[in-house]
């Protein structure tokens, strides 16, 4: 029985995942956008650089905790929300530990970059499904 609700748990958390990537999917090329039309052009540059490297560095982050930490934890049957957030924390602080030199530049360009990096890491979800 427990194995049905952990595989229930990870369908409806796949589900959620998989809406709240496709509005993340949606969000960061606007957020380019935003970027390149109130920003300098060198400045968009710099922005639209270090959203696709932290984008990178999450994608990087996200398969390394599937393989050592999700799929660990499915295997024995102990794959809960509460793993799943704390993974998800982790990643975030895993990306944010390999990207300071271009994290202080995000936010030299265009401010709080550091906000963005959970949806990097749900848009990483969604790529490595």
């Amino acid at each position: 029985m427990q194995d049905l609700g952990v595989q229930v748990l990870s369908a409806v958390l796949s589900l959620l995942v998989a809406g709240v990537g496709a509005l993340i999917t949606a969000f960061v090329p606007k957020i380019k956008s935003a970027a390149d039309k109130h920003l300098s052009s060198s400045q968009a540059d710099i922005a639209n650089k270090v959203l696709d490297g932290l984008s990178s560095i999450a994608e990087t982050v996200v398969a390394d905790f599937n393989q050592r930490v999700v799929a660990d934890a499915k295997a024995k049957g102990a794959f809960t929300s509460e793993l799943a957030a704390r993974v998800k924390d982790d990643a975030v602080k895993s990306v944010i530990a390999q990207a300071p030199e271009l994290i202080s530049l995000g936010e030299q360009a265009i401010g709080n970059i550091k906000a963005l990096i959970p949806q990097l890491i749900e848009q990483a979800v969604l790529k490595a499904k």
